[in-house]
């Protein structure tokens, strides 16, 4: 499965906002999308959840992830957010990731992001 940075930036934002059932909130996205991007965003910590594997009968897998407990953004979340929400930032970083023809490194959208602002405050 492919990283979504859109998934990312909508789930940082129902958690910021008291959403604690993002799983099901989120419907232009399936349950496994966004419990897989729930996991990779806790590895980066970008997220305070716990995830449980669980045995899935129905899917033929041997194994899969559910929510055990969901907490909230972390400080890095909240940073990542931030930036993000600024339009012309995230514009910048989603036409950058375009014209690579790929995904860039989380590390490199947010100091994207994290420089163009700056730049618009005059501090660099």
């Amino acid at each position: 499965m492919e990283r979504d940075m859109e998934l990312v930036k909508e789930i940082l934002a129902q958690l910021r906002d008291g959403n604690y059932h993002v799983e099901e909130e989120i419907d232009w996205h399936s349950e496994e999308e966004i419990i897989y991007h729930l996991k990779i965003m806790s590895e980066n910590d970008l997220v305070d959840v716990e995830l449980k594997e669980v045995a899935s009968k129905e899917s033929g897998r041997k194994k899969e992830w559910a929510i055990g407990r969901m907490g909230g953004l972390t400080w890095k979340g909240h940073e990542f957010l931030d930036a993000a929400e600024n339009a012309s930032a995230w514009q910048q970083a989603k036409d950058f990731v375009q014209e690579q023809g790929s995904n860039v490194p989380f590390a490199v959208l947010k100091k994207m992001m994290m420089a163009y602002i700056k730049q618009e405050a005059g501090l660099s």
